[in-house]
């Protein structure tokens, strides 16, 4: 196995270093904990993500660091700890703590302890061991390293999943990245978290599926889930399991397509993986099964207002796509394209793909050289009948009706003549 510095990025073996030394200048301990640890020894290729514990006011500690070292400090003195950005880093910095929950599902209340005790309030055994910065001793009070190697995930205790039921949804994913399966013993105890999934804020329940989403294999831990029955625990009906895998599959084939002008759309890349992820578990599951989704969880307009329109979208007839170009336009004018791109990755029709593709990249784009001054310079008094010949005008190139300027010209000769001739430009010469 290397050496843990041997996998750090130069910003993270710096870091590392900074809150070593940082420890031993306020006669402290700091120790590497939670999944770098836990990666470490895995020997996985990188360390994602480096979290700290401190045997010690990670408050101050935090300010420490920033006052030494650059950097900006976010304090959650609620829970003891703290967020020191530094480089293009955030690093969270805790306090050794111990835990009560007072409710199921409730945020817990915290005292500072010592870090044993602090590695008994984990989720499982893999992830509650911890490195000692000072000597680099490594500390697994709880044979974590001997369920690594037995590929096992066990929970710490028999109300884990009761007291936060997101370890539920982080068993899914550490599951399904590393191929691990639950003790027996933490499997039966899934049944017992269940019923408090709902107690979760949405914050809490996004968070941790957009983790999943974000991870090596959505589609196992979304299984995974499905499996366990938390979906139907929370009232929100999931699609099959051979549709989750086809949708997740489906979706990186089509996005890597690269048909769709994404930078313009979604430049955050992580926001488009969410998107996807939410796309999966929301098409075709009906307008009731979307409602209940964004009635939870706290999406972003844009998100929020497309994921409804799936619903509508997933259960369109496909007939309606035999349509004219200009009919199928009509149809779908009122989407979003964020609504029409999440579409155009679900859907399996083809007629029905290449009119999402076409809406938004053909047809919106699709205008008559023709304009309200233009109408106004033929002597038409504006109202209503502006909309309608304008709009005739653009049906017309949509359809391939009309291919030039001069064929337009005639066109709207004819609909002017029209217009004359039924007394709807009455008074205009």
């Amino acid at each position: 196995m290397h050496s843990l510095l041997s996998k750090l990025t130069p910003t993270q073996r710096e870091i590392y270093q900074q809150i070593g030394a940082t420890a031993r200048a306020r006669h402290s301990e700091a120790y590497l904990v939670g999944g770098a640890v836990r990666d470490w020894l895995l020997d996985e290729t990188t360390i994602d993500d480096l979290d700290f514990v401190v045997e010690d006011d990670a408050l101050a500690f935090a300010q420490s660091l920033a006052a030494s070292h650059g950097g900006s400090v976010i304090t959650y003195p609620r829970f003891g700890s703290a967020t020191w950005r530094y480089a293009d880093q955030a690093v969270d910095i805790v306090m050794a703590r111990c835990e009560h929950y007072p409710r199921p599902a409730a945020l817990p209340e915290v005292a500072p302890c010592d870090i044993l005790t602090d590695l008994r309030r984990r989720d499982y055994t893999i992830n509650a061991m911890a490195l000692r910065l000072r000597d680099g001793a490594l500390l697994d009070p709880l044979n974590g390293q001997a369920d690594l190697q037995a590929r096992v995930l066990r929970a710490l205790h028999p109300r884990s999943f009761i007291d936060d039921p997101t370890r539920l949804l982080r068993g899914a994913r550490y599951a399904a990245r590393l191929s691990f399966q639950f003790a027996p013993e933490t499997e039966a105890l899934v049944p017992s978290g269940l019923p408090f999934l709902r107690a979760l804020s949405g914050e809490r329940m996004k968070y941790d599926l957009e983790l999943i989403f974000a991870d090596r294999h959505p589609d196992r831990a979304l299984i995974q889930l499905k499996r366990w029955s938390a979906f139907q625990a929370v009232g929100v009906p999931a699609p099959e399991e051979a549709q989750i895998t086809q949708r997740f599959q489906l979706a990186r084939e089509r996005l890597h397509s690269n048909t769709w002008d994404l930078n313009a759309l979604l430049p955050n890349g992580l926001e488009l993986v969410h998107a996807v992820g939410w796309a999966v578990l929301c098409w075709n599951t009906g307008q009731l099964g979307v409602s209940r989704w964004v009635e939870w969880l706290p999406f972003t307009h844009a998100l929020r207002d497309a994921l409804i329109a799936l619903g509508v979208l997933s259960t369109m007839s496909a007939r309606l796509f035999e349509a004219p170009p200009s009919r199928q336009s009509a149809l779908l004018r009122d989407f979003s394209e964020l609504a029409l791109l999440l579409a155009w990755l679900m859907e399996s029709h083809p007629h029905k793909r290449e009119a999402y593709w076409r809406e938004c990249h053909v047809w919106r784009k699709t205008q008559p050289f023709t304009s309200g001054k233009d109408l106004q310079a033929r002597g038409l008094p504006p109202g209503p009948h502006y909309t309608h010949i304008l709009q005739r005008l653009r049906n017309a190139w949509l359809d391939g009706r009309v291919r030039s300027a001069d064929e337009e010209r005639a066109l709207l000769d004819r609909l002017c003549a029209e217009l004359r001739a039924g007394g709807g430009a009455a008074g205009a010469t």
